[in-house]
């Protein structure tokens, strides 16, 4: 014949319940649980709590208390009188107040007896914080790059600037034939005044892009930084392209011009001919 406590494991398990899924909803600590299983009730807590704990775990797995509690030959598991009513006796009386304070205290004893939730949460905690610093290191690695590439990217800027600094002037002649006379060894002579054709002379405040057609070649494209300075000339036609007009200044064959434009504007399709080059001069005034 199976012992009691075999009994009550079959009857669990044949409903599928596991001892750890009691131990969380009941609270019950899971040695407890199999000593019930096993027949060692001397491991339980005794007297009112061995009862108590036996009610819980035969109620959770869907049996009737009050018919497997008789079975144990144990005096505390037979049905006691003050179940069925108080009691008047002066013995009793004093049984039933630890039972009262038992109400309150039972809880509390099986929290710390149970399933040790305490080292699950610790773990939790542990992980969070392991996440937490993880995340901080790469967020900081991340930021220190970004600022890395931004210094790098300065650097770069300022070297370029620098080197176009130095390069004094640059002219870019249009497709012209020089003159015979020209191709000599003989010293250069003054040019001849009036200056023929167009000579334009961009002097750049500002970083600015920009581009230049002289007489529909593309001579001058990108972008200038900051005191930089060219010159470029045309027979009959300029065309001029800018991305901030009021960063440059300019000299159109010798005289000084009038803004492009203001200080951020875009300004396209500028066009200087031999017929309205003085559109684009100052006034004697205002050179003044």
């Amino acid at each position: 014949m199976e012992s009691i406590g075999k009994e009550l494991q079959k009857e669990r398990e044949a409903r599928g319940i596991s001892l750890k899924d009691i131990s969380l909803q009941t609270k019950i600590g899971l040695r407890h649980l199999e000593a019930i299983e096993n027949d060692r009730l001397d491991l339980l807590p005794g007297g009112f709590f061995t009862r108590q704990i036996l009610k819980t775990y035969i109620s959770f797995i869907g049996l009737n208390p009050e018919d497997w509690l008789p079975k144990y030959d144990r005096p505390e598991l037979k049905p006691p009188d003050r179940d069925r009513g108080p009691v008047k006796k002066a013995g009793a009386a004093e049984k039933s107040a630890p039972t009262e304070e038992v109400k309150y205290y039972l809880p509390s004893s099986e929290k710390k007896a149970g399933s040790e939730p305490e080292p699950v949460r610790k773990e939790l905690r542990l992980d969070r914080i392991v996440w937490i610093t993880l995340s901080v290191i790469v967020l900081s690695l991340f930021i220190l790059l970004i600022y890395l590439s931004i210094q790098n990217t300065r650097k770069n800027v300022e070297a370029r600037k620098a080197s176009q600094k130095i390069q004094a002037e640059v002219t870019i002649p249009a497709e012209e034939q020089l003159p015979a006379a020209e191709t000599g060894t003989a010293p250069a002579e003054p040019p001849p005044q009036p200056i023929l054709g167009l000579q334009l002379e961009l002097n750049f405040n500002e970083d600015c892009w920009v581009q230049v057609y002289a007489d529909g070649n593309l001579v001058v494209d990108g972008l200038k930084l900051e005191g930089f300075r060219i010159q470029v000339r045309a027979e009959s036609e300029l065309v001029i392209n800018l991305g901030n007009a009021g960063g440059v200044s300019f000299r159109l064959n010798g005289q000084p011009g009038k803004p492009f434009g203001k200080r951020g504007a875009v300004v396209k399709n500028i066009r200087i001919t031999r017929e309205n080059l003085a559109e684009f001069l100052k006034s004697e005034k205002n050179q003044e």
